[in-house]
């Protein structure tokens, strides 16, 4: 039976990891030990802070677990640097492979991270990097809206429905108006790449990047029209929780 890492981050990238296990390996071939790291923590003494923050990590990879039913899983809550701890924990289960993406940031798709370096460079056995990469760079696997207002239902990251979509982009400066009515959503605004063919660049300046969206929270967010070879900004939804869905309306409006 083969030892598998997999060190997870919230994001739906990470979670490619779990995906690609499910795929390759059945449940009598591999043990699998989830690592979820907080980078923001674990410099100090042990804090009451630190103590609640593992706490959050433990509960999100029960989570996880339940989704890889019939394998043989541990879980490990940890804080510090990921990529110190992900080869720490290599060496102290005595995986016989790592699996990881090679970034959880959104603007790095083609790029190996600090972190995923890191563990290349200093891990004692084998690493395999998920392709997070699509036939098309200008495809897109989530749900796509072309209504100028609408009411929609992201399923939590571990499900089977979308748990993303992209809004209209237009040719003229508007508001979008969102507002959240169940659970907590992340707006993500970026640019074109005409070296990369992504979407990911930062918008014109003034503009904002990213914004975290509560239930009960509505927020009207300035997004100016702008384009490079021709295609527009990227306006993209994420729920980021794992099980639990978001609902929210928006509506777009021209610019006074």
């Amino acid at each position: 039976m083969k030892r598998i890492l997999l060190p997870l981050e919230e994001t739906e990238r990470s979670l490619k990891a779990v995906h690609y296990i499910k795929k390759n390996y059945e449940p009598e071939d591999a043990e699998i030990i989830l690592l979820m790291a907080d980078e923001k923590l674990g410099f100090g003494v042990k804090s009451d802070t630190e103590v609640e923050a593992t706490k959050e990590i433990e509960e999100k990879l029960a989570v996880i677990a339940d989704s890889l039913e019939g394998y043989r899983v541990r879980t490990m809550a940890a804080t510090g640097k990921a990529g110190v701890r992900i080869t720490r924990a290599a060496k102290e289960t005595g995986a016989d492979l790592v699996v990881m993406t090679k970034s959880s940031k959104e603007d790095m798709l083609n790029s190996i991270g600090s972190t995923t370096e890191y563990v290349i460079n200093n891990c004692p056995c084998d690493i395999v990097i998920v392709s997070e990469v699509v036939s098309d760079a200008n495809s897109y696997r989530g749900l796509i809206y072309k209504t100028a207002s609408s009411v929609v239902n992201l399923r939590g990251q571990l499900g089977d429905k979308q748990s993303e979509c992209l809004l209209p982009s237009v040719n003229q400066d508007c508001i979008y108006h969102i507002e959240v009515t169940v659970g907590k959503i992340r707006f993500f605004h970026t640019a074109y790449n005409p070296d990369t063919r992504n979407w990911d660049l930062p918008p014109v300046e003034g503009q904002e990047v990213t914004l975290d969206i509560a239930a009960g929270e509505s927020k009207d967010i300035l997004v100016k029209a702008d384009s490079t070879d021709g295609k527009a900004d990227r306006i993209r939804i994420v729920n980021r929780d794992m099980k639990k869905e978001a609902v929210f309306t928006y509506k777009i409006t021209a610019a006074k």
